[in-house]
């Protein structure tokens, strides 16, 4: 990384909504979750997000904590290293071991994670600060659309693949992430013909 870089600090607030509509205030106070993002930008192309989320202690337990993105079509070659080489989830993963695979769906235990088209260009993502290492997943479906369906021939695939690096994820009622403040670290860095990316 060189040392030109760019820092920008974002904040979001999940305000619940009064019965007119109308957001009942947007103080720290009335929050249900409150997400802390520091992105730096180096200018090697190399980029770190720096997770803070603090949810309200009212809240049930989450359903996850991570971030979402969506990559072009063609960048559709993905490997990772983590359990594999078939779909696992928190609380599912003994029969999954460790090691470095490729193929869509949701995987546990990911260290790192690289998305190519077929020439070999794309970008590297890790994630630190994390205990345990991301849950991954990554499909032509979005959220949406597989809320929207109700048979598996009813899906439409999107013009883009959703990625999901969840720092947590749910599971059984050993892996139920309470709603406690935690914060992560996601690395990105682009792959390049110089550059592999690791």
């Amino acid at each position: 990384m060189t040392d030109q870089l760019v820092k920008l600090a974002v904040v979001f607030l999940d305000v619940p909504q009064s019965e007119e509509g109308s957001l009942s205030g947007v103080e720290n106070t009335n929050a249900l979750i409150e997400i802390d993002l520091v992105y730096t930008i180096y200018g090697s192309g190399d980029i770190v997000v720096e997770c803070n989320v603090r949810p309200s202690s009212n809240l049930p337990p989450l359903p996850y904590v991570g971030v979402e993105f969506h990559l072009d079509k063609p960048v559709d070659q993905i490997k990772w290293y983590g359990r594999g080489p078939f779909e696992c989830y928190p609380g599912r993963k003994a029969a999954a071991h460790v090691g470095v695979y490729e193929q869509n769906g949701r995987i546990a235990d990911v260290r790192w994670v690289t998305f190519q088209n077929k020439d070999g260009l794309g970008i590297y993502a890790s994630i630190y600060g994390s205990s345990p290492p991301m849950q991954l997943n990554a499909r032509y479906y979005t959220t949406a659309e597989l809320d929207r369906a109700t048979h598996n021939a009813d899906l439409i695939k999107g013009d883009d693949i959703e990625v999901h690096l969840d720092h947590k994820h749910m599971g059984h009622d050993k892996d139920l992430i309470p709603a406690v403040p935690c914060s992560f670290s996601i690395r990105q860095c682009p792959i390049t013909h110089a550059t592999s990316g690791h």
